[in-house]
């Protein structure tokens, strides 16, 4: 983020709070910056309670979507009609919303933790499987002849070449999927839950406590912000020796 971006946020934060200071609108509608940062310091516990359960459901959900996406796509790398026979049902299960996949989930699996894993499990399934089967798969023919010269085996042309060459896009994917596994998570959480942030959303609507929806929607954005980083930092040392990633 760079010194304009900040000042951007810095003056769009000034404007409503003057805004909201100088045309007395109640706080039940549009509280101030000023009132939501004193709500989240004196609620600070409250907010990293409930911050800790979404990164729970999101970080397993996040794993295990990945991990899934990840050998589904090795699979149809080596065995193409399985990729013929079950890739248009994994597009039609993409483009339902995931709000009306958390609804029957939370019904089948109660309103525990599991289902809001498995709603964050679907939300980054998809945009890992897709990327990451593209990527496996557009090695060119002369990289494979030349592995294939040194009577390399299946395993050998994927471990040293195809893996390597798909890292860069399966990172990418990866920092859209955790937020997706974030949205999915409180999604679930929406539909159905006692701890959560969603939760914390959805009760303080009820109760009309603005404050604590602005609150909890600024842990949700910091919960996708903070770990994207982390998955760059990981990125850039992992596969520091790639052109596109020395380009960053």
């Amino acid at each position: 983020m760079n010194r304009y971006s900040v000042g951007s946020i810095i003056g769009i934060l000034l404007l409503w709070e003057l805004l909201v200071r100088g045309l007395e609108i109640p706080r039940f509608l549009l509280p101030a910056p000023s009132t939501i940062l004193s709500y989240m310091i004196a609620k600070s516990r409250l907010l990293a309670l409930h911050t800790s359960m979404t990164f729970l459901e999101a970080g397993l959900g996040f794993v295990m979507g990945s991990f899934s996406a990840i050998l589904t796509a090795i699979f149809f790398l080596w065995f193409r009609p399985l990729k013929e026979m079950f890739y248009p049902y994994a597009v039609i299960l993409n483009s339902t919303p995931i709000v009306a996949i958390a609804a029957p989930i939370v019904i089948i699996f109660g309103s525990g933790m599991w289902s809001k894993v498995i709603t964050a499990v679907i939300c980054v399934y998809f945009p890992v499987l897709g990327p990451t089967f593209k990527s496996l798969a557009s090695v060119g023919a002369s990289e494979m002849k030349w592995m294939e010269s040194y009577h390399s085996s299946s395993w050998q042309k994927f471990w040293y070449l195809q893996f390597p060459f798909a890292l860069p896009q399966i990172f990418a994917s990866f920092k859209v999927a955790w937020t997706l596994a974030v949205i999915g998570a409180v999604v679930g959480e929406v539909f159905g839950a006692y701890k959560g942030l969603g939760f914390l959303i959805v009760d303080a609507i009820y109760i009309m406590d603005t404050p604590r929806v602005f609150a909890s929607i600024i842990a949700c954005s910091l919960l996708g912000l903070s770990f994207v980083g982390v998955i760059t930092l990981v990125e850039k040392r992992v596969i520091a020796w790639h052109i596109s990633a020395e380009r960053r």
